[in-house]
């Protein structure tokens, strides 16, 4: 018999269990502040306006694409020992990618519940690019900019039509919108009076700049995997390497985080260690996927598993 999650769970024991999911602040604090280091230090060659400062853009949007991975890991409660400090970090994760911390919670817990599963699953009511044309446009991130904008303006107004938002929650989520919104129209009217641009090099540029490789990176996850209650084959793990693993909170290993979502970022790596032999879903690299992928639309070959 094949074996799924269910049995690769039940085959641990009360100690493996413990020690996959018990949690510290140290590795948290080290992993951020190696990361806020970056962004400063990337922050201030830009200002400064640096020798070949533009391509430093491209650095900074990888930086800021990169607090997605720590924002998602936080949604799980699994960076902090403390739920508040996860929740703040979520906080201002969303605030600087345009993507609100309340609502993508629920929305990526249903995607946990049902991964991978048409009509339940919501990351699929976003239809994964076919055709090379639709393909670039996914890429671009322009779809996902029109959706993340359009979200929080419809708050404005209305309430939030979705089935993995109850209605009691509705309001909560709305008022951490209008919060976002408040603080964008203020930070730009700031910064019409003070007659600067910095936020815009240091921030809105660079993010549309990393915008397309997060889109690369995220269709790798789930993409062309079995629509399955099975998260060894429904669920795709990259292999990539060490420093993408590091600025992605290890989220690489993404079949190990759908089989034991609680286990923070930091054990990812030890289960892998034990799964990685029952894990159907694999890829070598980032861009190997997305090449193959690309060879599928354009007719070149079939993707392989």
């Amino acid at each position: 018999m094949t074996l799924d999650h269910r049995r690769f769970l039940q085959s641990l024991d009360l100690e493996q269990r413990r020690q996959l999911t018990s949690l510290n602040n140290r590795s948290a604090i080290t992993r951020l502040s190696v990361l806020i280091l970056c962004l400063c230090l990337s922050s201030v060659y830009i200002i400064q306006a640096g020798v070949f400062w533009p391509l430093c853009l491209v650095v900074q949007g990888l930086l800021l694409v990169s607090l997605f991975h720590l924002m998602h890991e936080c949604v799980h409660d699994t960076v902090f020992v403390q739920r508040r400090p996860n929740r703040l970090a979520a906080q201002i994760c969303g605030f600087i990618l345009f993507l609100p911390a309340n609502w993508f919670r629920y929305f990526h817990h249903a995607h946990h519940r049902y991964t991978n599963l048409p009509e339940k699953d919501p990351e699929l009511e976003s239809v994964k690019p076919t055709g090379i044309r639709h393909w670039l446009l996914h890429v671009s991130g322009m779809t996902i900019w029109r959706a993340q904008i359009g979200l929080l303006l419809s708050s404005l107004y209305r309430p939030i039509n979705a089935p993995y938002i109850k209605h009691i929650d509705n309001a909560k989520v709305r008022h951490e919108m209008w919060l976002y919104l408040t603080g964008y129209v203020a930070l730009l009217a700031i910064s019409l009076v003070l007659g600067t641009a910095v936020l815009l090099w240091v921030w809105v540029v660079p993010l549309l700049i990393g915008q397309p490789f997060l889109r690369l990176y995220l269709l790798a996850e789930h993409t062309d995997c079995e629509q399955s209650t099975n998260m060894l084959r429904n669920t795709r793990t990259v292999l990539s390497n060490s420093v993408v693993r590091w600025f992605t909170w290890n989220m690489p290993y993404h079949t190990e985080h759908h089989v034991y979502p609680t286990v923070p970022f930091h054990k990812l790596p030890v289960l892998h260690k034990l799964i990685q032999s029952h894990v159907e879903e694999c890829e070598r690299g980032y861009i190997a996927f997305n090449k193959r992928y690309v060879r599928k639309q354009l007719g070149l070959g079939a993707l392989d598993s």
